[in-house]
């Protein structure tokens, strides 16, 4: 379920082939494909900005 309050939607356009291969891995994963993008970006985004944090200090 979505907590409206801590969730937002947005649209998101991605080439077929690239939903394809998501597809294949959240359901070999027993994630729903927005959980696994979801979970994707939190990733990379964290990762980055502690990159980018590191280079600042």
């Amino acid at each position: 379920m979505i907590n409206k309050e801590v969730s937002t939607r947005t649209s998101l356009t991605i080439p077929k082939e690239l939903k394809c291969k998501l597809e294949t891995l959240a359901k070999h994963e027993k994630r729903s494909v927005n959980n696994l993008i979801v979970y994707a970006l939190d990733k990379y985004i964290t990762s980055e900005l502690n990159i980018l944090h590191n280079k600042t200090e």
